[in-house]
Order: structure tokens, then C-alpha cells, then sequence
């Protein structure tokens, strides 16, 4: 069988415990060899969106997965400085890991809307989709048309980069949401104020 690797994207403005939570669980429970954290240098589907400067983020998910072995940063996105198409990311990482089986991360609000991504047929056609978390309520199995694996121990965790962000502006505490160093970090670049 080949190696399993783990395609985890996102703003990660900032990366805090519950993306780190996340992607250890997921990493076990559907034997991940390595999961990649691939910072976006900006979403294409968000206009005019207010993300931290690239550097920062980037230096956020090196303190926070510096102690891991089965974590690690692909700056392909964050290197192209532009929004880059999650197929763009698939097509990189199937050509520096030929042979390998690509596993998509995804929370089930991007499953949602999955078929509105550009060329999703060409992402399904070269990588599996794991789905973290547990589905709304509001959700039913037919909303999601897309082939899925469900995480069966990932908890629905209500942690946010928005919440933090708007908590690091009001001058409170984000202690146990991010990790110290990324905490450390934050406080002393000044960002979120």
C-alpha cells in the first residue's frame, strides 16, 4: 500500500490548538505517514479578505508544529503569491509525491460547497476526502454528494482563528486556544491590534 499523506489548507491566521488537534487525530486515525499545513496566501473565495502578512502565518505553523515529526509546512501557496486553486495544490503534491495517496482535509461546510470549487472533478479523480468534525443538524447525508471518509474521533471543536483574532484585539488572554510559542508571537509582533 502506498504512503498516506495528509493535504491540510486553510488562512491558519493564526493556527491554534484545534487545527493541531485536528490534524493529530486524523493523522491516526486514518494512518497518515505526514500531514502537510499549506497556508493560503489568499483564499479565492474570499474578496477583499483581511489576513495576517504571509510571513507571519508561516512563522505561526513552524512554532506550532516544530515538535512534530508527523507535521509539516508546504509553503507552495504562500510561494506563489496569489490565491492558489486547491487542484493546484493536488497537481504540486502529485508530482513531488509520486505514488503517494493523497488525502484532502476538508470541514464539512467546505464538503458543502465542494462541487463549486474549480476543476473539483479533477480533485476527486486524484485524492480521497477526509471529512473532521461532525455534521450541523441542519445538514442531511444528501446535502453532500462528494465521496467521503467521516472521521469517527475527531470532536467538534468550537475554537476559531476569527474568535482568537478578535480576542488578541481586546487585549484577552489566548492562553490554551494557541499553542505559547504562537501566543508569544502574536503578542510580540503586535498583530490583531
Amino acid at each position: 500500500m502506498p504512503g498516506r499523506i495528509g493535504l491540510y489548507g486553510g488562512s491558519f491566521d493564526p493556527i491554534h490548538t484545534a487545527h493541531l488537534v485536528i490534524a493529530s487525530l486524523l493523522s491516526q486515525e486514518f494512518g497518515l505517514e505526514k500531514l502537510y499545513f499549506i497556508p493560503n496566501y489568499a483564499s479565492p473565495f474570499k474578496i477583499n479578505n483581511n489576513v495576517s502578512d504571509i510571513h507571519h502565518r508561516l512563522k505561526m505553523i513552524e512554532l506550532a508544529i516544530k515538535d512534530s515529526h508527523e507535521f509539516e509546512l508546504c509553503t507552495f501557496e504562500a510561494d506563489m503569491k496569489r490565491a492558489v486553486y486547491t487542484y493546484e495544490t493536488v497537481d504540486h503534491f502529485m508530482n513531488i509525491c509520486p505514488g503517494k495517496e493523497l488525502n484532502l482535509i476538508l470541514g464539512y461546510d467546505s464538503l458543502i460547497n465542494f462541487k463549486k470549487w474549480k476543476n473539483f472533478q479533477h480533485i476527486l479523480d486524484n485524492v480521497k476526502i477526509i471529512v473532521a468534525g461532525r455534521p450541523d443538524t441542519s445538514c442531511n447525508s444528501t446535502d453532500f454528494q462528494v465521496s467521503h471518509s467521516l472521521s469517527r474521533i475527531c470532536p467538534l471543536m468550537g475554537i476559531s482563528s476569527t474568535q482568537i483574532r478578535k480576542m488578541a484585539a481586546k487585549k484577552i488572554d489566548i492562553k490554551y486556544l494557541v499553542i505559547d510559542e504562537v501566543r508569544d508571537y502574536i503578542k510580540d509582533n503586535g498583530l490583531y491590534h
